[in-house]
């Protein structure tokens, strides 16, 4: 529980707040001591010199808590309650890629994703989470090269560039995490062609436009996945976030896309669990079968757009 911001303020409070011994003395209390830590939101504290109770209005305790993730997939988890401000976790890295074979033998599989620091997110209590750990590519195949590691979502990708509020990207992490439990085959279906997609938004993924040079194509490949993904994902996750109540109305563009995504999802998901997912990297193939799909989302967000009077 956060101090006073203003109004009376007392050494007890203080106290309270982190921690001590009597008798209590301010001089106890600067920060990086070994009450107030570097790592407490108290940014009026001195670290040395003068200091008054004044400079503790609005601090409070910050309990960071190092997460940790070894396992291929989705690690959803709840910020515990007595986080507050801004907390520094561990951010996911996609899993390594295969090794490549050799004329007379076949390379290893890759390293599964792990957890790197440094990662910066905007979090209070109760916030879901939704760390992804890239399982790690196939082995190389004899004479070739291994297949890539796991990769994120759509809207993880775009919460990162900015071009998706925190509101509507936990509401989307929340809806997910239901998901899993409640319908895994769409799901499932819907990670093995979004990963595809946030490859194209990174400049990489299967080159669709062989004519270009690969630094063309990665500049291109960006500039209109991200533009298409954000068309189609952001009315998607705000229908989301209203199922998940936190927005007060539905969208006839994000119905529409619902209706039209999931069914297909599930076919993916599906024809994952009966045959399995494919362990080769994405390519040519598997990226002329998504284009079709994209553009069926793309046309039916205008669409929607079009019916309500919209432009995003």
């Amino acid at each position: 529980m956060a101090l006073p911001s203003s109004g009376p303020i007392s050494l007890s409070d203080i106290q309270d707040e982190f921690g001590g011994t009597n008798p209590v003395s301010l001089s106890e209390y600067y920060k990086g001591g070994a009450y107030v830590l570097t790592t407490d939101y108290a940014p009026n504290v001195p670290t040395s010199g003068p200091i008054s109770l004044s400079n503790f209005y609005g601090a409070k305790r910050t309990t960071l808590t190092t997460l940790t993730f070894t396992s291929a997939g989705d690690n959803l988890f709840t910020v515990p309650a007595n986080v507050v401000g801004n907390l520094t976790i561990v951010s996911m890295v996609g899993g390594g890629g295969g090794g490549g074979g050799n004329d007379s033998q076949s390379g290893y599989p890759g390293y599964g994703g792990r957890t790197v620091t440094g990662g910066n997110i905007s979090v209070t209590g109760g916030d879901i989470v939704n760390a992804y750990v890239g399982g790690g590519g196939g082995a190389g195949t004899t004479g070739g090269g291994g297949g890539g590691g796991g990769g994120k979502i759509i809207c993880t990708k775009l919460y990162e560039l900015g071009l998706m509020s925190k509101e509507i990207y936990e509401a989307d992490q929340a809806f997910g995490a239901e998901l899993v439990k409640r319908s895994p085959d769409v799901y499932n279906g819907y990670r093995a062609w979004a990963e595809i997609v946030v490859d194209w938004m990174d400049g990489s993924g299967p080159k669709m436009m062989p004519w270009m040079s690969d630094k063309e194509f990665s500049q291109a490949a960006k500039k209109w996945s991200t533009k298409w993904a954000q068309d189609i994902a952001t009315p998607w996750a705000e229908e989301m976030a209203y199922k998940m109540g936190k927005k007060t109305s539905s969208s006839l563009t994000g119905r529409m896309i619902t209706v039209a995504g999931v069914p297909i999802c599930k076919l993916v998901g599906v024809w994952q669990r009966v045959f399995g997912p494919s362990k080769k990297p994405a390519g040519f193939g598997k990226g002329l079968m998504l284009i079709p799909v994209f553009i069926l989302f793309k046309i039916v967000a205008e669409l929607g757009r079009l019916i309500e009077g919209k432009k995003l």
